[in-house]
This record gives structure tokens, sequence and C-alpha cells, in this order.
């Protein structure tokens, strides 16, 4: 698999799919939940370190 390509699925779906599983068990009007928002957060900032390292793999910096 292209290293870009892969960098961009591991930066794009971890996120994608915490927000999805929150939307679908989240209860109806049961307003912000900001441990769910700080989680999303942190998953998306790890996750766009390692898909960002991963794409420029083999470039020079």
């Amino acid at each position: 698999m292209d290293n870009k390509l892969l960098g961009n699925f591991i930066i794009a779906f971890p996120t994608a799919a915490y927000v999805t599983y929150i939307i679908v068990m989240k209860e109806p009007n049961s307003g912000i939940d900001w441990t769910s928002v700080i989680v999303g957060g942190l998953i998306g900032m790890i996750s766009f370190t390692i898909g960002k390292k991963i794409k420029s793999k083999g470039e020079v910096e």
C-alpha cells in the first residue's frame, strides 16, 4: 500500500470511527459529553502524528 494513502487512512479513520461510535451510542437529549470531546481530540492528535510520520517515511526532512 502506498505510504501516502496509508497515512491518510490512519489520520482519518480512528477519529471518524470514534465520533461515529459516540453518535450512535449517545442518549437522546443528553447534551455535550466533555470527556468524549477530550478523548476524541486526543485520538485525533495521536492519529495525525502517526499518519504524518508514515506519509513522510523515506523522504528527506
